[in-house]
């Protein structure tokens, strides 16, 4: 397939899942979930991302040994945008919880809701197994919804800190998703364009996308799965037709 036909149908998926629309966001936004809600919802968000250097040491490892032309730079930005400077991507979500009267020890023990051991487990088990390439794959649409002027982080930011008073300090976390995570997108988004220019690797890279989508709408349903004690799940918009097979 033309690779940029190939990005087009990658876009086709992300627009069944919108992340701007999930209910998390949505509640935030239309000041739908209590400050409290938020807080046990935000307790899952951290479980989840508690376990990014595991996928991204995964992913670069695997990067080190493929030697693709630029990939492995791009996935060391990633990491080194998580675990460099003085707070860890972890320290900085634990800002929102710590402000929100939880203790390290009982964010650490927290019981993880279907929706995030769902999210967790896809996440980490596809970046073991799979290639970085797959790995970033997996990323790319879900950063690129997640990130910019327009996104899902940039969307609930100002709620949280002008409806529901938490300070910068604790919605650290959102900013830079709304900064950062429309780069890393786009970057790893031109990455799919030259690398996955065959149909076995566009195969590959098709699974992998669809695996991020999903993955990540079952985080967000964590979320209010710990807020409404619901184990209920968001389907999105109709599926889009699922290419390159019989």
């Amino acid at each position: 397939m033309n690779v940029d036909d190939f990005i087009a149908e990658l876009w086709s998926y992300a627009r069944t899942f919108p992340m701007r629309e999930h209910p998390w966001f949505q509640g935030i936004a239309e000041h739908r979930w209590t400050r409290e809600q938020i807080i046990l919802g935000e307790v899952q968000h951290f479980l989840r991302v508690r376990e990014n250097p595991v996928y991204f040491g995964y992913i670069a490892a695997h990067a080190a040994e493929e030697r693709i032309p630029g990939l492995s730079e791009a996935v060391l930005e990633n990491y080194m945008e998580e675990l460099a400077g003085p707070k860890s991507h972890v320290d900085i979500m634990f800002q929102f919880l710590e402000e929100g009267g939880i203790s390290r020890e009982a964010a650490d023990t927290a019981e993880a809701t279907p929706g995030t051991l769902a999210a967790i487990e896809m996440i980490l088990g596809h970046c073991q197994r799979r290639s970085a390439l797959e790995g970033v794959a997996m990323l790319a649409l879900v950063e690129s919804q997640h990130g910019g002027p327009d996104g899902a982080a940039a969307l609930v930011y100002p709620e949280l800190i002008g409806h529901y008073g938490f300070s910068e300090h604790a919605a650290e976390t959102y900013r830079i998703h709304a900064e950062q995570d429309v780069g890393h997108g786009a970057r790893q988004i031109e990455l799919l364009r030259a690398h996955a220019t065959d149909e076995a690797t566009q195969r590959r890279v098709r699974h992998a996308v669809r695996l991020g989508l999903n993955a990540w709408n079952l985080e967000w349903d964590g979320h209010v799965q710990a807020m409404t004690g619901k184990r209920e799940y968001w389907a999105g918009h109709s599926p889009a037709p699922i290419k390159g097979t019989s």
